[in-house]
């Protein structure tokens, strides 16, 4: 829980514990809910095997009597065939005529009867069969209909008071459960105190710094741009962004607005440090749009995010004042930059860009020499 104390100030959270807790605490969630989702369809699948097990039984009893019917049909059928080829037609039986009948004592009567009645016999063996097939194909439908209907109830059943209950009565939940809550609890008291107007600036500002793990600007450093302006309070900032996407904030200064145009490089040259303009592949000066490509893979987000940022930083700050209460380190930075950002008006960049002035300026906007190369 985040608290006010005079001496000591507001206690910032630990996010990335933070983090921690709860991605262990919705990890174990669905562990739970997989095991309690998997017992479920295991005991539903083995419902189904058993009834497609008796369908199968089924199926095969009906194949039996199948084969014995239409051994009985075939056999009947060839016996009247053989003794009244005249009365067989596409291989089907024709009834025998009167005198047939009657000079066979009605023999011929008896084997046409028989021939029919097991031809009968056997379609009705092969209608049986392959209505238990039917069921086994029904019965795999109905397990998927099952198994989707089961998934569902079984989400609404963890997500009951029933299930919660059990799932942190298991070992260890308990405890992440309890500081998964504090945390939550935590976040809503620091929201409705924001809202009201309660937070003092220097909390707003750590807080967001810990949370966005946002660093303090150090030399020497390369590839940062300035991405966004931040007011907390009577405190403003430069947050500055580098090719690893990594974000660094420096106390804020108006006279490093020209910086917001660029990408800059500070490096150490002999027992000081030096600015220079980033340069790109081509050894131009980088320009903006190029650093937000570099960061985003995206080129769609690249260049929306590029327009957000842009538009933001664009908007008039007549009315910031420079930050007072700074140590000493960030204090020659922001000399350091302030100097070499006199060296960005128009003419300046004008003439970078046209090859005519080294891309590489010393602190006080002074060309280098063209054949000193900064170290690495």
């Amino acid at each position: 829980m985040t608290t006010s104390n005079e001496s000591t100030g507001p206690i910032i959270p630990d996010f990335e514990k933070d983090a921690q807790s709860i991605a262990a605490y919705d990890e174990a969630r669905v562990r739970f809910e997989r095991r309690e989702a998997g017992d479920a369809e295991s005991r539903t699948r083995n419902s189904f095997t058993k009834k497609r097990d008796a369908i199968r039984a089924e199926i095969a009893v009906a194949a039996s009597l199948l084969d014995e019917r239409r051994q009985k049909a075939e056999k009947a059928f060839k016996e009247y065939a053989a003794r009244y080829p005249h009365r067989v037609d596409r291989n089907k039986p024709v009834k025998p005529s009167f005198w047939e009948s009657l000079f066979s004592m009605g023999t011929a009567g008896r084997m046409f009867n028989r021939a029919i009645t097991t031809a009968a016999d056997a379609v009705a063996a092969q209608t049986l069969r392959r209505r238990k097939e039917h069921d086994e194909e029904e019965l795999e439908q109905q397990l998927k209909r099952a198994l989707y209907l089961q998934e569902d109830a079984i989400k609404k059943k963890l997500e009951g008071a029933e299930g919660l209950a059990a799932f942190h009565a298991r070992p260890g939940v308990g405890v992440l459960h309890k500081r998964v809550e504090e945390i939550k609890v935590e976040r809503t008291r620091y929201a409705q105190r924001l809202e009201k107007g309660e937070v003092p600036p220097q909390e707003q500002r750590d807080r967001e710094f810990a949370e966005r793990k946002i660093l303090q600007l150090e030399a020497p450093f390369a590839g940062l741009t300035i991405v966004r302006v931040a007011r907390y309070g009577n405190l403003t900032y430069f947050l500055l962004r580098d090719l690893e996407r990594k974000i660094y904030h420096l106390a804020y200064d108006p006279r490093l607005e020209p910086l917001i145009e660029n990408v800059i490089d500070v490096y150490r040259l002999a027992d000081s440090y030096e600015a220079k303009l980033s340069r790109g592949a081509d050894g131009r000066p980088m320009a903006v749009a190029d650093h937000y490509g570099a960061n985003y893979k995206d080129e769609e987000v690249a260049r929306s995010e590029y327009r957000r940022a842009r538009t933001a930083l664009r908007t008039p700050r007549t009315d910031l004042p420079p930050m007072t209460f700074v140590d000493q380190n960030e204090q020659q930075l922001l000399e350091l930059l302030a100097q070499f950002s006199r060296t960005l008006g128009p003419g300046a960049m004008g003439a970078l860009q046209a090859g005519n002035v080294p891309p590489v300026l010393d602190a006080v906007g002074k060309p280098e020499p063209a054949a000193e190369t900064p170290p690495a």
